[in-house]
């Protein structure tokens, strides 16, 4: 894009010989001095000689054909005009031929060249508006999408936590040293799970947390596998199972990378209620 806007219009009036002698000189020798303007001069004066070629030439009638071959034979062969050949009928009137386009510069194709020009133009303005407009919906998009997922979330916890019927259980561990492990259990049959841990010691690599139900009766169930950040806080959030269950405590073992069917490994924390 040119550095200097001011003399875009002109460039373009220079490109097609439209450009008065007083403009023009004073463009010419700015064009003789930014590499920038010249290359867009350079870029309207190729645009404008490829559309030379847009506008078909026209064919003369017949008989203005027939006339002019029998006027070149009644002069035995003499030169062929070199602009304009004019003949004339009985009746009087006059039909002229002309010879073929001497190039882009008429003034039936000077509308198509300006008109070629500011499309060209506009077209790549809004192109360039559009695809930024493109992304900026799609982002504010996205955008939009993971703020209601943290809303939706956050209703829910806050659901679970002041519903009365909500469990609420802490686990501890009676055998890590300060600071103790510990977690907390808000769990309601039809809301789902929310636990909550601190303190947790980092696990070996290829290793996980697992938290389970322990019901009455029966095996442990698993309540979902997490690891803490660096700081050995954890949160885990489950949404309501479809098996009714009504666990007597909850424990979190550590198992292998994925969870076990079944808790194998050392037990961290647990709690009844």
């Amino acid at each position: 894009m040119s550095e200097h806007p001011q003399f875009a219009e002109d460039i373009d009036l220079l490109a097609l010989d439209l450009l008065g002698e007083e403009d023009c000189g004073a463009l010419q020798a700015h064009l003789g001095e930014c590499a920038s303007c010249r290359a867009r001069f350079d870029e309207a004066r190729s645009l404008a000689a490829l559309l030379a070629f847009s506008a078909p030439p026209a064919a003369p009638p017949g008989r203005v054909r027939r006339k002019l071959l029998a006027d070149l034979r009644a002069r035995n062969g003499a030169e062929q005009p070199a602009a304009v050949t004019s003949i004339r009928g009985a009746s009087g009137s006059e039909y002229r031929e002309a010879q073929p386009r001497a190039g882009f510069w008429h003034w039936s194709n000077l509308g198509w060249a300006v008109a070629v020009l500011v499309i060209l133009g506009v077209t790549a303005t809004l192109s360039e508006q559009y695809r930024r407009a493109e992304n900026e919906v799609h982002s504010l998009q996205a955008d939009i999408a993971s703020k209601q997922s943290e809303l939706d979330r956050a209703r829910g916890v806050l659901d679970l936590l002041h519903s009365s019927d909500t469990v609420r259980v802490k686990l501890m561990s009676g055998t890590a040293p300060w600071p103790w492990p510990e977690g907390k259990v808000y769990y309601h049959p039809k809301k789902g799970l929310l636990f909550v841990a601190s303190n947790l010691p980092p696990v070996d690599e290829g290793k996980v947390y697992q938290l389970w139900y322990v019901p009455a009766e029966g095996a442990p169930l698993s309540a979902g596998v997490f690891a803490p950040d660096m700081h050995g806080n954890a949160t885990l959030m489950t949404p309501p199972s479809a098996k009714a269950m009504a666990p007597k405590a909850f424990a979190v073992t550590v198992e292998h990378a994925g969870g076990a069917p079944a808790p194998t490994g050392p037990e961290v924390l647990s709690g009844e209620y």
